[in-house]
């Protein structure tokens, strides 16, 4: 089943048709962020509102049929704060009536997220769902060998930003392109994760990196990235894919370079 996927262009979203259906698909909202920075005596507003006021407009603009959730939809990693329970709730009571379904894949900041979704968001496996030719997934552990079959995988997890100026402001997010053979794809994750695939060994996989949603966070550098780390995906730090040749691209889809060429510009600057 062939998929079309479009850039929103104006913000960090997709828009995926497949199969007659229409996909609106946004990643980590890491909702509840605040109350981790007021721990550390940072204080800043609660950013409910502004994440729900522009999922809201997008919502409106494409008319999609299901909203999908790629992971980290709330930010504390150990178990749920009370505020941050509020808002999940409040923010799936607010879209459930726009759309016909919500679907979550969870990432690694989601602990209790079936509990909170209460029957209003479909919580599939962390390992991904599969819609159409695309394979999603928050992006923090292997998908399963089968993700092999997709012509796309698409994930969060990264936060991947450039800086388009010195001082504060000046970071812009990107979505991450890359391409691997799919044989490589397969007997990689095969590897990790064992079972069989009856994927096409011929012909490529696209890797297609998500921005974050909640304009709070700060992002991740590339040069960062490359560095890898924990908090990179297991399928950025693998050899299936090259960071290095990822295409760098704007929220409305446009190519901008590759990673190798901003970190060897010094990020311009």
């Amino acid at each position: 089943m062939a998929v079309r996927l479009d850039f929103a262009g104006d913000d960090a979203a997709l828009v995926l048709e497949s199969g007659g259906g229409k996909y609106l698909i946004v990643s980590d909202l890491h909702l509840g962020y605040e109350v981790e920075l007021a721990r550390d005596g940072i204080h800043f507003p609660n950013q409910l509102p502004n994440i729900l006021e522009r999922l809201l407009r997008l919502l409106e603009s494409h008319s999609p049929d299901t909203l999908i959730l790629l992971g980290d939809v709330k930010h504390r990693v150990a178990g749920v704060s009370w505020r941050e329970s509020r808002q999940v709730v409040d923010l799936l009571q607010a879209v459930k009536e726009r759309v016909e379904e919500v679907i979550i894949t969870p990432g690694n900041h989601d602990a209790g997220i079936m509990s909170l979704a209460g029957g209003m968001a479909k919580v599939v496996s962390g390992r991904g769902v599969r819609i159409g030719d695309a394979w999603m997934l928050h992006g923090h552990c292997w998908p399963p060998p089968q993700a092999a079959d997709a012509k796309i995988i698409i994930i969060g997890h990264t936060h991947p930003v450039i800086s388009l100026a010195r001082g504060p402001g000046s970071r812009r997010k990107v979505f991450l392109m890359m391409k691997a053979p799919r044989s490589r794809v397969f007997k990689t994750i095969a590897s990790k994760m064992g079972g069989v695939s009856t994927a096409r060994r011929r012909g490529q996989v696209i890797l297609l990196v998500m921005p974050h949603f909640n304009n709070a966070l700060q992002g991740v550098e590339l040069s960062q990235l490359l560095r890898g780390g924990r908090g990179v995906s297991p399928l950025l730090r693998s050899e299936i894919f090259s960071l290095n040749d990822a295409s760098v691209l704007t929220l409305d889809g446009a190519r901008l370079g590759s990673v190798d060429w901003y970190v060897r510009s010094g990020e311009l600057w």
